[in-house]
């Protein structure tokens, strides 16, 4: 399949993206509000997602429901199964494929208690190397001190890692938004790919979500990967259609408030 074919499928027009990721249930311990991912797939297409981000299970499942929305297959990349995974995407005909790396994470902060953060260094750059092969598209998510040790995680550290996960082959870079515009430009420049902010815990404000999005499209984002602040919403469809808005219209985050109930 061509690489454009794809990208068409996981960009808007103007080059950037509403990713929805519901990735989530392979590594939270708790139920979430994607039991019936196929009604919250057909939620956030029809309100104006570009893409959804999912792993194996919940991608074998979908296929009636994304229309011409794109689908990245979100998987754990280790040295014995980088080619089943590739044949995994190419089997289920999903149109990019999303892996984590850890720089500057110990072994024993790793969910699986596995790889150090090295390790998940040279995994990335062999799956990227895959990737290449198959021409197809790679995000990888960036994740400095690994997901426990937000503490540690200065955002000299995030736009590191981003130029980190840059070299190692990716095409586009999922990583925080950093909290204010002068700080993730640095992250932007920094990297060598596209950037797409990830959305990270449940916010309570409204305003605080939008408002975070605009500023990071205004400073070079090139979109979002946001999951509970979406699907976890009361009103998933005007979440989705007021990112949608600021994403592709370019709207204030003031006005993109009008699409919410």
């Amino acid at each position: 399949m061509n690489n454009n074919l794809r990208l068409n499928r996981l960009f808007g027009k103007n080059g950037r993206a509403l990713v929805v990721a519901m990735d989530h249930t392979r590594v939270f311990d708790t139920v979430t509000e994607l039991q019936d991912i196929e009604k919250v797939v057909s939620i956030v297409v029809d309100a104006g997602a570009d893409s959804i981000l999912t792993s194996y299970g919940s991608t074998k499942t979908l296929s009636e429901n994304l229309k011409n929305c794109g689908i990245w297959l979100s998987v754990d990349s280790q040295p014995n199964n980088i080619e089943s995974i590739i044949e995994s995407s190419l089997r289920l005909g999903v149109d990019g494929i999303k892996a984590e790396v850890y720089p500057w994470c110990l072994k024993e902060d790793d969910f699986h208690g596995k790889f150090s953060g090295n390790e998940s260094i040279a995994n990335t750059a062999c799956l990227a190397n895959e990737c290449k092969k198959w021409d197809i598209p790679f995000m990888v998510e960036s994740i400095p001190f690994g997901w426990p040790k937000a503490e540690n995680r200065t955002n000299e550290h995030v736009a590191a890692g981003a130029r980190i996960a840059s070299e190692l082959g990716a095409d586009y870079v999922k990583t925080f938004y950093t909290g204010d515009k002068e700080s993730f430009r640095i992250v932007v420049e920094n990297s060598l790919v596209p950037v797409l902010i990830l959305g990270g815990p449940k916010i309570d404000s409204d305003l605080e979500i939008l408002k975070m999005v605009r500023d990071a499209i205004d400073v070079g984002a090139s979109g979002i990967t946001m999951g509970r602040n979406i699907w976890g919403h009361n009103d998933i469809a005007g979440m989705t259609a007021a990112l949608s808005s600021i994403i592709h219209d370019d709207s204030s985050f003031e006005t993109a408030q009008k699409y919410l109930k």
